[in-house]
């Protein structure tokens, strides 16, 4: 190869490449393990990792294309550095560096965006490309808001590709401000009529989406660049226009606050009620940073900090209802609490030095279309930061920030692009005459392509298969031979696998209990159960300070003792639950799972007291009443048991619409021989499986209780005819009543 045809394939792969990349948020495989985020984070790895063979070529045989050095790239470097550091120090590297399954947003991700941010900048150095990769990019955004569009499923038009709301709201921000950077920059009239289509495609699914994050820091964009222009006019009109603007609205602001009318008032309310779940979540996510205030906890370990500081009240609507969390919601927490203040110091130090640029070029831009194009993309990154104050990131907003760092690398470096002359420029692109940096190397090639080819491998494709083995895993139709050959496949890679184990462990758990004990192969399902054990209590040696895996781990114990009758599964189960809880003592599960194998042991008084634990936690909240009830019922006290049934049901606990909880409670009434209690119930239940025999039956034997015969019969008659078997039984019972 002569340099020039080798620059010349490079170039060529390099620039389709990126392009395809671009495409990553419309990437979608269901039979993948979370459809929507893996598989888009695995094909941006592996797109990024050939793309990174061939831009490696250029750099080390065509000089002008290797890395410039500067404080933006430096920036990106440290955070990256501080994410290797704290991943270092922290309480699990190796959920650090591969992440989730859910996520994807470990260090090997993040290596390969800086990869992504390197070939960008040192590749593409002509505004006239740029401008490609921006329409590309749009281009992506016009066909997932025609996706959400024109579906007729609504979980299509709330998140589209990328299956969240809140997702895609914030990636199509950086689309609609790159269609505006584009028709307010470009004069040709295919490319305005291009970038308005776009933006009339767009804006409508932005605007009916229920991400208000994203909305609102959309037209705090659009203030910064009606703002930003007037301010960095030549016209001194327009510059004193600005400055009255901003003067008025910190005047008015200081008005209503201090005035505060009621329309300020109903939307401060209305705001707090919408904001309050996230309160919560924040003040456990400050407890955490608190404790790891310089180099935080790790990144991706959230969840282990989560549950230490576990808040009771979550399980309540008005706290959000969602008990299980991994991020705190809020970019600012979640860097503090996964690397303490330097993580945090470092991430804002991106923002300055970019912003820093930014502004310095705007002061010496002098076309508006240049200014525009400026503010246009500072808009954006303000306008994603605000957001993420909300939300956090995924790979598809992931994607197009690092995307919007190299383009503001890029105009800072090359001002002539933006018609600004200074010393600073490094001359004309691309340079004259210059030679090849060596001769062409296949020895080199060939060793660079094994090693990139061993973590396509091993970093993608097994992470892949393995996603694809925990879907086929989890299908109700395997058989346990199935489940166990798909779960070892599953484990058959290097990234984490504590989501594989914990979906094998609870459907190998709930299986128990739905099982005919007669009709399966008890010994493979005993290697199952084993196999489940074995694999959460390596998740717990992995990761000893996280709650989750001892929850599982206890359950599946106390499921293998329904199924083998061995005791020393209860003795584990109350061993790993009970270590469980000191890591989350304000979480209610570990007590109420604690309660049911106290219960199975026959310690009654002790389960009576982890279920009264659970309600002090959080009064409100009704499942914890409930546990305790049918800990009283296993006593045989109906009394109290009666009496807990009705404060659950005061607290909220629909117990009558579940027939499993409804039939407790009529065992309850139906051993009292409260048939006046005991009829409404059993007509209750009847409305949810009206072809139950056993239900008919004692609707029979109640009504006769009560002297109300001509019921009595037609109950009995209705058993007969669901279940001919009792028709002999039912003859008897007939004649017992008196004649018609």
């Amino acid at each position: 190869f002569n340099s020039e045809r080798l620059e010349k394939i490079c170039l060529f792969v390099i620039t389709w490449g990126i392009y395809l990349i671009l495409f990553v948020p419309l990437v979608v495989l269901k039979s993948s393990f979370f459809p929507f985020v893996a598989p888009k984070t695995i094909f941006f790895n592996m797109a990024v990792e050939i793309l990174l063979f061939f831009y490696l070529l250029l750099a080390i045989y065509i000089p002008r294309y290797r890395p410039k050095i500067n404080i933006f790239t430096i920036s990106l470097a440290a955070f990256l550095g501080v994410l290797v550091l704290t991943s270092l120090t922290g309480i699990n590297f190796f959920r650090s560096f591969w992440s989730t399954y859910e996520r994807m947003t470990g260090l090997f991700t993040f290596f390969h965006l800086f990869a992504f941010y390197i070939i960008l900048t040192s590749v593409f150095k002509k505004r006239e490309d740029w401008e490609k990769i921006l329409a590309a990019s749009v281009i992506v955004g016009i066909g997932l808001s025609l996706y959400i569009l024109t579906s007729d499923q609504a979980s299509s038009r709330g998140g589209g590709t990328i299956g969240n709301t809140s997702f895609m709201a914030a990636y199509l921000l950086f689309d609609i401000f790159f269609a505006f950077i584009l028709l307010l920059t470009k004069k040709d009239i295919i490319w305005r009529v291009f970038s308005a289509i776009a933006l009339l495609l767009m804006l409508p699914v932005l605007f009916t989406s229920s991400a208000q994050g994203a909305i609102y820091s959309f037209f705090v964009g659009l203030i910064i660049i009606g703002l930003g222009y007037l301010i960095f006019s030549k016209n001194k009109i327009l510059k004193k226009a600005a400055l009255g603007i901003i003067i008025g609205a910190v005047i008015l602001g200081a008005a209503i606050v201090i005035i505060k009318p009621p329309f300020a008032k109903n939307i401060s309310d209305d705001l707090y009620s919408k904001m309050e779940p996230r309160f919560v979540v924040w003040q456990i996510g400050f407890k955490a940073w608190q404790e790891k205030p310089l180099l935080g906890w790790g990144p991706e370990n959230y969840n282990v900090a989560f549950n230490k500081y576990f808040n009771p009240c979550l399980f309540l609507s008005k706290c959000g209802g969602e008990i299980w969390f991994d991020r705190s919601h809020n970019i600012i927490l979640d860097t503090a609490i996964a690397s303490g203040l330097a993580g945090l110091t470092a991430y804002f130090s991106i923002f300055a030095v970019f912003f820093w640029g930014l502004l310095r070029l705007a002061k010496k831009t002098a076309e508006p279309e240049n200014l525009l194009l400026i503010l246009g993309i500072g808009a954006a990154l303000v306008s994603y930061f605000i957001q993420d104050l909300l939300v956090f990131d995924m790979i598809n907003t992931y994607l197009v920030f690092f995307l919007s760092l190299a383009l503001v690398n890029f105009l800072i470096m090359h001002p002539a692009q933006v018609g600004v002359s200074t010393a600073e420029e490094e001359g004309d692109y691309p340079p004259k005459n210059e030679e090849s940096g060596k001769s062409f190397n296949p020895v080199l090639a060939g060793t660079m392509a094994i090693l990139i080819g061993i973590v396509f491998l091993f970093g993608n494709v097994l992470p892949l298969r393995s996603g694809l083995a925990i879907v086929s895993m989890i299908q109700p139709s395997n058989t346990i031979d199935q489940a166990i050959s798909n779960f070892k496949t599953a484990l058959d890679s290097p990234m984490e696998k504590y989501e594989a184990r914990e979906h094998f462990a609870r459907n190998v758990s709930q299986a128990v209990f739905s099982i005919d004990p007669n009709s399966i192969d008890k010994e493979s399902f005993q290697n199952a159960l084993n196999l489940a054990e074995g694999e959460m209590e390596k998740s717990i040696k992995e990761n000893p300070l996280d709650f989750r895996p001892y929850l599982f781990l206890g359950k599946i114990y106390g499921s293998d003792y329904y199924f083998s009758q061995d005791a020393n599964k209860l003795l584990s189960a109350e061993t790993i639950l009970t270590d469980g809880i000191k890591l989350s003592p304000a979480n209610q599960q570990g007590y109420w799972y604690l309660g049911e194998i106290k219960l199975a042991q026959s310690k009654d008084n002790e389960a009576i007291d982890l279920f009264q634990k659970a309600i002090d936690l959080e009064p409100k909240y009704p499942r914890s009443y409930w546990f305790l009830a049918m800990a009283y019922r296993a006593t045989g006290d109906s009394v109290a048991t009666l009496q807990k049934i009705k404060e659950a049901e005061v607290a909220g606990y629909d117990w009558q619409s579940n027939i499993d909880d409804i039939t407790k409670v009529i065992s309850i009434y139906y051993s009292l021989g409260d048939d006046s209690s005991l009829i409404p119930l059993i007509e209750k239940a009847l409305t949810l499986q009206p072809q139950s025999s056993q239900l008919w039956a004692m609707l029979a034997s109640s009504y006769a209780n009560l002297n109300e015969y001509d019921k009595a019969r037609e109950a009995a008659k209705r058993a007969g005819e669901i279940d001919p078997n009792l028709s002999d039984a039912i003859d008897q019972f007939i004649k017992t009543l008196p004649p018609e």
